[in-house]
């Protein structure tokens, strides 16, 4: 990803870290399952909060097997940055990430008013 494509996706970041303060007491929010589905390519994924961090299930969506599956756990203070670097790694999904942005600036905005 260019310098010019982080610039833009610099106010997606910064949602990443305000939505990370506000789920500490409740699982993954919609923009980070979004995320992940996406750049994992995935039908579905469920976040639980455990202990000071996430356990994070995902189902490949290209799987033969509906029960397959993966599990990982991540700490709650590495959460925004994996999701950034999902983002920064989904070289094809620029426009996507873009669109996400500005669908949940725009909302965030219209919701204050």
């Amino acid at each position: 990803m260019n310098k010019e494509d982080q610039t833009t996706l610099e106010p997606l970041y910064e949602l990443l870290k305000h939505d990370a303060v506000l789920s500490e007491s409740e699982a993954g929010s919609s923009i980070q399952r979004a995320i992940l589905k996406k750049f994992f390519k995935a039908s579905r994924v469920t976040i639980k909060k455990i202990d000071a961090g996430y356990k994070i299930k995902i189902w490949p969506m290209l799987s033969i097997k509906k029960t397959a599956s993966f599990i990982f756990k991540i700490p709650q203070a590495q959460m925004p940055q994996f999701l950034q670097s999902c983002i920064k790694n989904d070289t094809k999904g620029r426009a996507f990430y873009t669109g996400m942005m500005q669908y949940f600036v725009l909302n965030r905005t219209s919701s204050a008013e």
